[in-house]
């Protein structure tokens, strides 16, 4: 019989049976690594902060509660195990004290610029641009945009205010609005 992700993190709860936590660690290794890749440019630290989540997730395993089945099981297990690894990749950019606050800056002061977006811009790409950014400002993209936390949200995360995460917001969209031009101006010349 074929083990399924439901039954293995049901038979983790239940047991903490090593089979189990193998095949959710196998089957889910690469979703948790995208987002601590998203999170620390470096890949050793991504690493770090994968396995430690999976750690984490196996040691809480009896707290995740869920009584659907199949696929919006799965969608919400995995939802548990992004947010401990978001968590944990937040804890320790904020141990790494690369976080500065900006309480003087307004929103307004930055240009908006429409960027048109070429469908041929893959995931890869993406996350070089994403690499390209200041720590603070992809963290802060990243809860925002991807994760989808607001700012009041973010501010309590990060420990600053929320003008602070609005003012890093827009300087990262403004970045990353460069460095795509930038990007896509290099291959319109080859």
């Amino acid at each position: 019989m074929a083990l399924s992700l439901e039954d293995a993190v049901r038979c983790c709860a239940q047991k903490g049976d090593e089979r189990s936590k193998e095949f959710i660690y196998k089957s889910c290794y690469g979703y948790v690594r995208a987002i601590t890749m998203r999170y620390v440019k470096n890949e050793f630290d991504a690493e770090e902060l994968t396995n430690e989540s999976f750690l984490r997730a196996f040691g809480k395993m009896t707290t995740f509660n869920n009584n659907d089945t199949g696929e919006r099981f799965e969608k919400s297990f995995r939802a548990w195990l992004a947010r401990i690894a978001v968590n944990l990749s937040i804890d320790f950019l904020r141990a790494q004290k690369q976080f500065m606050s900006l309480d003087n800056v307004k929103e307004d002061e930055f240009d908006k610029q429409r960027v048109d977006v070429s469908s041929n811009l893959d995931v890869a790409d993406i996350m070089k641009l994403l690499l390209q950014l200041p720590e603070i400002q992809r963290t802060i993209f990243n809860l925002y945009e991807v994760e989808g936390y607001s700012h009041e949200e973010v501010s309590k995360m990060l420990g600053i205010p929320e003008s602070t995460s609005r003012t890093y917001l827009t300087r990262a969209k403004k970045k990353l609005r460069k460095l795509y031009l930038a990007s896509t101006d290099i291959a319109a010349r080859y």
